[in-house]
Order: C-alpha cells, then sequence, then structure tokens
C-alpha cells in the first residue's frame, strides 16, 4: 500500500481532511523513527512491535570479484506482529474466521 493509498483509505473510513490525514501520517511516523533511536522500540496498539535488532558483523563475498569483504555490524528494524493480527492472517491455524476479510486482500500495484 502507498502512501496515497493509505491517505485515501482514511480518507473513507474516518472522515478527516486529506491535510490532516498527511499530518497525521507524518507526525506518527516522525515518533515511530524517534521512539526507533530512542528507546528501541515503537508500539502500534492492536497490530504489533516495530523493534530496533543488531546484526552482528559478518564475512561477504564481492559477486562481481568474489573478492572477501567484511560487512559492519548494523542496526536493522523488525515487526513483530500481536496474536491477533497472526489470528486474522492465519485462520485455519487460530481455528477461527477472520475479523474482516477485506483486510486479507492484496492489494496490486
Amino acid at each position: 500500500m502507498t502512501r496515497e493509498e493509505l491517505t485515501e483509505a482514511i480518507l473513507r473510513t474516518a472522515g478527516l481532511t486529506r491535510a490532516n490525514v498527511r499530518r497525521f501520517y507524518d507526525g506518527l511516523a516522525e515518533l515511530a523513527k524517534k521512539r526507533l533511536v530512542s528507546e528501541g522500540r515503537f508500539v502500534l496498539p492492536g497490530l504489533g512491535v516495530f523493534v530496533v535488532r543488531t546484526r552482528p558483523p559478518r564475512k561477504g563475498r564481492n559477486p562481481r570479484t568474489g573478492e572477501a569483504v567484511d560487512i559492519p555490524r548494523r542496526k536493522v528494524v523488525r515487526f513483530r506482529a500481536y496474536g491477533d493480527l497472526k489470528a486474522a492472517l492465519n485462520p485455519a491455524l487460530a481455528g477461527a474466521e477472520p475479523a474482516d476479510p477485506d483486510c486479507l486482500e492484496p492489494q496490486g500495484r
């Protein structure tokens, strides 16, 4: 889903103005970034948690030359979904119907 598609979906469901939706989205993105940098996690209630993980340094190869290269340690962001979201995505595993089947429709680009 693109930013514009997300904006349109929120416009239809919440009845907000386009400017308010964009301000909300920008504020949420900025808050998430600040929390991930300062605390290493950002919670989206009802969906899950974004967490910062550190990948250790490792050896790699340049695919063009075959030369060995050192890949430094780096921080990455991972998302851990809450159980309700996992159950909605995998109803057969949870033994229940998804709450909103439309949320499982693939989004074309």
